[in-house]
């Protein structure tokens, strides 16, 4: 493949295309560039006009409520022009309950495992995501998504795969200190940094603006999987085209011819309609230089626009500066389907934009504004009221303003010849319409103040919040109204892009990879990796609207602690092979009850600790009992040997005595000689 500048077929023929073995419609170099311009041209054309019915422009406008002439056309000429911030306050009121109800949790979703899987492979997949969301910092990009999906109507997503090597700094010390770790010197207190690669291999998460993705105009379905085709328009810098070289399938310039194309003149090439209408408002509207603008110095910190077309099948990706052109893709989609996920606030019909909160409640903004500055225009008269005087002879030329302890002349009778013109006052009516706005606004964005604010809609004295029970119908009521886009939001970014890392992970991670992560999070044995790839799961939402799981779950922690203390339940586990598993109970408790598991509740025991517990365990203790009343039953048994061994000793000292006196007391016994005198023969 070249990578100098290519010119685009005249027309696409059936000889230009290969049909792979995957399916996948290659054509050559010329006949892409063609296809990518020609759909380029095309869907932008449709996102200029579509722009206008979706209200883009005006959502941009309302949401920062800009200084304005007078509202109503033919209305009073000087009227106040104070605005008005509706769609804003019912932003700031949505999307941070949206995002808490999102993430309130973490990590905000639940494995279920299908049969077969083992608890070590769901806690280690629970494990690696988690590290992987907080990686790719997915929760600031769903916080960007939301705003979109609020106020446009419509959000974008696209995710991918990144694998490179990056090199680390490591500190080493120089010296270890001769006298133990405990005493330091100015030796030991020295160190060296030293260098070495790690590789990265992890799934990538972004929200992208949606005004610079531009979808098949034909997709009639508010989800991007549907399309025939995405074109997402980028504007990388030097560096990151540089990257891409070390990437399969792509062909990046030379450096020497790459820095020349970002040194070229920037000229004047026109950017999209939808985004170049608002950044033309400069000092209207807050906004940032428009793309095609240089806002760096160094040229080589200038973006160049990069178009990626992506099919089902297919990748294309086109490198354009002014009218010259670079293929650097052009082969088959490495995932195998197109890495985007799409949301709508609210479905159209036949259409894949949907309606946001800048169409729904813009409305009512500007009514509410025209009412009340058309209001305060009237009252205004009443604090600079109109005089009217008897013209007389010589009327005056001009007008004469009021001042304090201003001497006005009249003729004739003053009560008579001057006084102030009745003007009408603000009907009633109009405050009502202002009030009808407001409601209106309310039930189209679901921003109810019984909830948002704790007060009362008007003319309610009672929010229902008084008991558990109101408060629980109260706000199940006004989450309805947000519960379908919630939902849509979860059913077609959030759920499947947890399926699409499931699915990246199983196909590229490397098990040194992954080894590394878990072992860096947590204290667990490694796992086996084809295991953890064979290992089947389902992932559920723990989001406002899909609270069901962890309810049902809390309900029944006292039926599985009545199950734990029941001896019948635990013998029949242990006729059949199983048992409890303590840690794992313990989590999966201070998980319901809302606690993140952290080490500091549950650690190893020292060897000390593990003496003692074994010592104190009831089968320990069992046994001691048990050596005890043996150890008193042989003491017992000796003490009544003793005291029997005593008890025939004194017997036979007595009978000993009995019988030596019986001798000493027979008669003819000689005399001399008593008891214990030897004799010895001669």
């Amino acid at each position: 493949m070249t990578t100098k500048p290519t010119q685009p077929a005249g027309a696409v023929e059936p000889e230009s295309v290969t049909i792979s073995d995957s399916g996948a419609h290659l054509y050559d170099n010329e006949t892409a560039l063609r296809i990518v311009m020609e759909d380029v041209e095309r869907d932008d054309n449709y996102m200029v006009i579509n722009q206008w019915p979706a209200g883009w422009l005006q959502a941009i406008t309302l949401l920062q409520s800009p200084q304005d002439a007078s509202a109503f056309q033919g209305g009073i000429s000087g009227a106040p022009s104070v605005p008005m911030f509706t769609l804003s306050n019912h932003l700031s009121a949505i999307q941070p309950k949206m995002h808490l109800s999102l993430f309130y949790e973490n990590p905000p979703f639940i494995l279920r495992p299908r049969p077969q899987t083992s608890p070590e492979m769901t806690q280690a997949k629970r494990d690696l995501f988690t590290y992987q969301l907080d990686d790719m910092e997915f929760e600031s990009e769903a916080n960007r998504l939301e705003l979109q999906f609020l106020l446009f109507g419509t959000c974008i997503a696209k995710w991918g795969w990144e694998d490179r090597t990056i090199t680390e700094q490591k500190f080493v010390q120089k010296t270890p200190s001769p006298y133990g770790q405990d005493v330091h010197t100015t030796e030991s207190d020295e160190f060296d940094v030293i260098e070495q690669t790690r590789r990265i291999a992890r799934p990538w998460f972004k929200a992208c603006d949606i005004r610079q993705v531009l979808v098949d105009s034909g997709c009639r379905v508010g989800d991007i999987r549907t399309a025939k085709h995405v074109v997402f328009r980028e504007y990388p810098v030097y560096d990151d085209l540089d990257a891409l070289r070390d990437q399969p399938g792509y062909h990046i310039p030379p450096a020497a011819e790459l820095k020349e194309w970002f040194f070229r003149p920037r000229g004047a090439h026109p950017d999209n309609i939808a985004m170049t209408i608002p950044e033309s408002f400069w000092g209207y509207l807050q906004t940032a230089m428009p793309r095609n603008y240089a806002t760096n110095a160094d040229p080589l910190d200038v973006g160049l626009e990069l178009l990626e077309h992506w099919t089902a099948k297919t990748m294309i990706a086109v490198l354009r500066h002014g009218d010259d052109c670079i293929l650097i893709y052009n082969g088959e989609n490495p995932y195998g389907v197109i890495p985007a996920f799409s949301a709508n606030f609210r479905d159209l019909p036949d259409v894949f934009y949907g309606q946001g909160l800048g169409l729904l409640v813009g409305s009512e903004q500007v009514v509410q504004q025209d009412i009340r500055n058309l209001a305060l225009g009237m009252l205004s008269f009443g604090l600079q009221p109109v005089a009217v005087r008897n013209m007389g002879l010589n009327p005056p030329a001009q007008d004469i303003p009021w001042r304090q302890g201003q001497i006005i002349d009249v003729e004739g009778d003053v009560d008579k010849a001057f006084r102030f013109l009745e003007f009408p006052s603000v009907p009633g009516d109009a405050w009502q319409a202002l009030a009808n706005s407001e409601a209106v606004s309310q039930e189209a964005s679901g921003a109810n103040q019984q909830v948002t604010m704790g007060a009362g809609a008007a003319g309610v004295r009672t929010t229902g919040m008084r008991s558990g029970t109101g408060a629980g119908l109260v706000g199940q009521a006004n989450a309805t109204r947000i519960d379908g886009p919630l939902d849509r939001f979860c059913r077609q970014i959030f759920v499947p892009w947890l399926y699409q890392m499931d699915q990246l992970n199983k196909q590229r991670l490397p098990a040194s990879v992954l080894r590394d992560i878990l072992q860096s999070e947590t204290d667990a044995p490694p796992i086996n990796h084809i295991e953890f790839r064979n290992a089947k799961h389902d992932f559920e939402i723990l989001a406002g609207s899909h609270l069901g799981p962890k309810q049902e779950m809390a309900q029944a922690i006292p039926f599985i602690i009545q199950l734990i203390n029941n001896p019948t339940f635990e013998s029949m586990l242990q006729a059949s092979g199983h048992t409890f598993d303590a840690m794992a109970t313990f989590k999966n408790f201070a998980d319901i009850a809302g606690w993140k598991y952290a080490q500091n509740f549950v650690r190893k025991m020292t060897p000390q600790e593990q003496q003692r517990a074994q010592q104190n365990s009831p089968a320990a203790l069992q046994a001691q009992k048990g050596q005890q009343a043996q150890q008193s039953q042989t003491a017992q048994f000796q003490q009544q040997e003793k005291l029997q061994d005593e008890q025939a000793m004194g017997r036979g000292a007595n009978e000993a005595i009995r019988q030596m006196v019986d001798h000493a007391l027979q008669p003819g016994e000689p005399a001399g000689g008593g008891f214990g005198t030897e004799t010895t023969e001669g």
